[in-house]
């Protein structure tokens, strides 16, 4: 199983087969003071299940990290887990892969202190996607802050 493509949004949803993302791109959340807590973040992921890859399950976590590595969901309820196992329908043509779009949405993630940030998804234990961002302080005279 591969990963097509794995991005952060202001929103994300995944419905029928399809994604429908807003805000999608960004790589910077400005903030006035720290800890900062960012009300919400959608990452949308593109799987792509070959079909020898078929139901077989592969355990998935999303996480986000520090420039460190530390993951910032450590506390309970940690990174989302869960298991995906795609099956193989009937009317697939012998060979042919199939891509499962998936919409993940993390809440009131906070921010300790400025610096490097990444969404990191691990499949089977093992980095398979990653999306790095910069959390930094909001200098005077410039926009509103989006953290």
């Amino acid at each position: 199983m591969q990963v097509d493509y794995l991005v952060v949004a202001d929103a994300a949803a995944a419905v029928e087969g399809k994604h429908y993302i807003h805000g999608a791109g960004w790589d910077r959340l400005l903030a006035v003071s720290f800890p900062v807590t960012h009300p919400m973040m959608s990452v949308a992921i593109r799987f792509r299940i070959g079909w020898t890859e078929t139901n077989q399950p592969h355990e998935m976590e999303l996480d986000v990290v520090d420039e460190d590595g530390r993951s910032i969901l450590s506390s309970p309820p940690g990174p989302p887990r869960g298991v995906i196992n795609v099956g193989r329908p009937h009317h697939l043509t012998p060979g042919e892969d199939q891509v499962l779009p998936l919409a993940l949405s993390l809440h009131n993630l906070t921010f300790d202190r400025p610096g490097l940030y990444a969404v990191v998804l691990r499949l089977d234990g093992q980095d398979v996607g990653r999306s790095t961002f910069r959390v930094a302080a909001l200098q005077p005279g410039t926009a509103r802050p989006s953290a």
